[in-house]
């Protein structure tokens, strides 16, 4: 017998056989006082120990660690036979049990599986010893339960039928403890609108061996409602059997108020698009439709699938549809708003003119989610405008004519005083028709020029300065007066007539200044911008005024008068053998009405 009174181990080479390559730490104890007898060498391993340190000692005395618990278990089996499991257990068995690590350093853990070692006859042995170290496992499963529940409100595991079996959380969350939520009692704590959904959806799951989600409320403590989305995947085993269900619900309850209020934003904005006295519309974020009012619906007889592929342009007039296509994709692209004028065609065929405005929606990150535009008509604008546009070409004609018929009235004027100059015998009545016939005609080519204008409110100075040469050479044939001036040079049509009639004296005034012999001695008619101002000048090249003379026939109290009314100032110019020069400058935008 050996020497605690017990039966002799069975062969200790069969345990060998199958413990030597076993991944499981094996050892096995004899008698009631569990002397070690075999470890294998997973086991050294584990322990960090010699198999000449282990073998032929007491467990007790080998590992003085382990606690009465262990020690218990071993007895239990041994004095039994009954085999006994245990998860997760730590056991003081490396190093660490003879120089313990840091306090927060956690125990390792172990899968211990202990069974009854019999000898011959039957009677117990021994016990053998079976171990697994699962520290690693556990700590991964503890990292993966807290993640789960870090972002879930409730984590639950179900049996394969769908009876809940652990609920973490859910108490907390519903207010139903474990008896209430236990099978399918946990339905009760779901929003009543919701709950036969839910339930169709889990048994349905359930039956098809497929992943479980769903969003409902689930009731609060507080006699409020949450929602929680809620998801499940099946654990099968090996055989692909449903061992069990994993399920969390998460809180989703401000994603949902997010979604209701954007559906009570849309419900409001539909509303009021189809109360507004317009066109209402709406494009995703690249230009395509995707909401229409009952007006543009009515008005064009449009819907959302008509408008397919060309957008809303195919409600166009045909000669708008290229310039507001260019402006609406340089508003796509710029992510601008966009505003301009087209016709659209009614249901009846007609067209009527609306104003097109359309601005994006962004959401918080800036992002266009979609365009909204609306067409208000204004068709009757436009038809005002054309009313106006009409009678304003209407007055511009009138006023051309009217232009014309004074111009030719004051030619004929001009005409028979030119006439009745030339029976007039007596030199000085003579010499008073010719210079009123110059006025006249100088009034008629002011008001010539004016008809040339684009606008009849200013006058081309360049074009009066050639009307006033062409007159003074119908008065003196053979005059040479050479004009230098801007194209683009303009004078109100008020100071017009009173500069020409300025001019026309000084032109006739310089024709009539003696020359020397053998020469060419044209007069020039200028007119130039200096300083901000408008000069206007008249020169010859004649032998110059002698002193005291006046500036020309008309005097020079009537010109500097003319002058005075338009605002000009007058220099003149002269010296012996340089001829005379009169320089006129007046500003480039009328004055006030002078005064005296």
């Amino acid at each position: 017998m050996p020497e605690d009174g017990r039966p002799d181990l069975p062969d200790i080479d069969c345990i060998r056989g199958f413990a030597g390559a076993s991944p499981m730490a094996v050892a096995v104890l004899q008698g009631p006082a569990h002397r070690i007898r075999y470890v294998n060498a997973a086991f050294l391993a584990a322990t960090g120990r010699d198999e000449a340190v282990l073998v032929d000692r007491r467990a007790a005395e080998a590992f003085p660690a382990l606690g009465p618990t262990s020690l218990a278990a071993l007895d239990q089996v041994h004095g039994t036979g009954e085999a006994c499991r245990a998860e997760a257990m730590p056991l003081p068995l490396g190093p660490e049990a003879e120089a313990p690590g840091p306090a927060d350093q956690p125990p390792r853990l172990w899968d211990a599986e202990l069974s009854a070692v019999r000898g011959g006859g039957g009677a117990i042995a021994g016990v053998l010893v079976l171990l697994r170290d699962v520290t690693l496992r556990e700590a991964q499963a503890a990292r993966y339960r807290a993640l789960v529940e870090a972002g879930s409100l409730a984590v639950w595991i179900a049996g394969p039928d769908g009876a809940i079996r652990e609920a973490t959380g859910w108490d907390g969350l519903t207010g139903q403890g474990p008896a209430d939520s236990a099978g399918l009692g946990w339905l009760a704590a779901i929003h009543p609108e919701d709950q036969a959904r839910v339930r169709s959806r889990w048994l349905a799951a359930i039956a098809g061996g497929e992943a479980y989600e769903a969003e409902y409320r689930l009731g609060r403590p507080d006699g409020g409602w949450r929602w929680t989305a809620a998801r499940a995947v099946p654990r099968r085993d090996a055989a692909g059997r449903i061992l069990e269900w994993i399920g969390a619900n998460t809180d989703i309850e401000l994603r949902r108020q997010a979604e209701l209020g954007l559906l009570a934003s849309e419900d409001r904005f539909r509303t009021l698009a189809e109360a507004m006295p317009h066109l209402v519309w709406q494009t995703d974020a690249t230009g395509v439709p995707e909401y229409l009012n009952r007006r543009w619906r009515a008005l064009t007889g449009l819907g959302l699938t008509a408008l397919t592929g060309s957008g809303w342009m195919a409600a166009l007039h045909a000669d708008d549809i290229a310039r507001l296509a260019d402006a609406w994709a340089a508003a796509l692209a710029a992510g601008a708003d966009y505003d301009a004028d087209a016709r659209i065609s009614t249901a009846a065929g007609a067209y009527r003119w609306h104003r097109v405005r359309a601005a994006p929606v962004r959401d918080a990150g800036g992002t266009i989610r979609h365009w909204v535009g609306t067409c208000t008509d204004i068709e009757e604008r436009h038809q005002a405008e054309d009313r106006l546009r009409e009678a304003l070409a209407a007055q511009e004609r009138l006023l051309r004519e009217a232009e014309h018929r004074i111009k030719n009235s004051l030619q004929l004027v001009a005409g028979l005083l030119r006439l009745q100059s030339g029976r007039v015998e007596e030199p000085a009545a003579r010499e008073a028709l010719e210079a009123a016939t110059a006025r006249v005609q100088a009034v008629a080519e002011a008001h010539r020029a004016l008809q040339m204008s684009p606008d009849l409110r200013s006058v081309r100075l360049a074009d009066m300065l050639r009307e006033l040469a062409a007159g003074a050479s119908v008065q003196q044939p053979g005059t040479d007066i050479r004009i230098a001036a801007p194209e683009d040079l303009t004078l109100d049509a008020e100071r017009a007539i009173p500069l020409a009639l300025i001019l026309s004296e000084l032109v006739a005034d310089a024709l009539r200044h003696e020359r020397p012999e053998g020469a060419a001695h044209p007069v020039r008619l200028e007119a130039w911008v200096e300083a901000g101002c408008m000069a206007v000048a008249v020169a010859d090249r004649g032998i110059g005024l002698p002193a005291g003379s006046s500036a020309g026939r008309l005097g020079a109290t009537v010109i500097r008068a003319l002058a005075k009314q338009i605002g000009a100032e007058l220099a003149t110019e002269s010296a012996a053998g340089s001829g005379t020069r009169v320089t006129l400058r007046l500003g480039l935008e009328p004055a006030g009405p002078a005064l005296g």
